[in-house]
């Protein structure tokens, strides 16, 4: 018998491994893949291990975004409920990885590809009470205003509140949003770092913004303190350490 719930558990997490990576590539057509997925036996605990999301066309690095672990606290009966409603997700060792190509930054690029489009099958929304990043990483790649050399920059633990709730939100925020979402946090605070040399902190904070402002989020610049001191200007638009609760 308990083989028996062993291969039938061992299924599930197969299943759920080649739906996240599925549905995954398709929110953000970008080739994403999955090292492995695990469930608790009791319920409430999901685990994905080895998400790695590839870079846009044009850049050279083979992943863009990679994760060593993702802790999902959710009901199991929410799987099949649209959006999901997702308690908790924590996000251990996210590495972005930020490059240039063709005068455009790679996460800027990725919120430009369209997903794929299936009227006949919804992308999967989720609605996430508390989503965290602990221990994250962004690598900024030479090639980039002022960089020579690669800079590693170690960032700080963030939390963010009701992602996919509030206003911009559809009933839920699709895997695409949620996933550019974290790519504008990280970006936002590498930009912080006094390792990143102050011309790329003005590139990093208007492209963060631009990304920020197209997930939902009202940011109004004043174009005269824009042009005089972009850094200043955008620091001030956006909040350190802590995005938007309402998204």
């Amino acid at each position: 018998m308990l083989v028996v719930i062993g291969a039938v558990w061992m299924n599930l997490a197969h299943i759920v491994k080649t739906q996240v990576e599925k549905e995954s590539t398709r929110s953000l057509h970008l080739t994403t893949t999955l090292g492995g997925a695990s469930l608790s036996l009791f319920g409430g605990k999901l685990g994905l291990h080895g998400l790695a999301i590839a870079s846009p066309r044009g850049f050279s690095a083979p992943g863009m975004l990679e994760v060593g672990g993702i802790d999902v606290a959710v009901h199991y009966g929410e799987l099949r409920k649209d959006p999901i409603h997702v308690e908790a997700l924590k996000i251990d060792r996210p590495k972005l990885v930020i490059e240039q190509s063709g005068g455009a930054l790679n996460f800027r690029r990725a919120a430009e590809v369209l997903p794929a489009g299936d009227p006949n099958q919804p992308p999967m929304k989720l609605v996430i009470d508390t989503l965290e990043l602990r221990e994250a990483q962004v690598v900024v790649r030479p090639g980039l205003p002022g960089v020579q050399q690669e800079i590693v920059v170690q960032v700080p633990s963030l939390s963010m509140r009701n992602v996919g709730q509030g206003k911009g939100a559809n009933n839920g925020a699709a895997i695409r949003e949620v996933a550019l979402r974290v790519m504008s946090a990280l970006a936002e605070k590498a930009a912080e770092s006094d390792q990143v040399p102050a011309e790329l902190k003005a590139l990093l904070h208007l492209n963060a913004a631009q990304l920020a402002g197209e997930l939902g989020k009202k940011l109004i610049a004043d174009p005269a303190a824009l042009a005089k001191d972009p850094v200043q200007a955008l620091q001030g638009m956006l909040p350190s350490g802590r995005p938007d609760s309402k998204h």
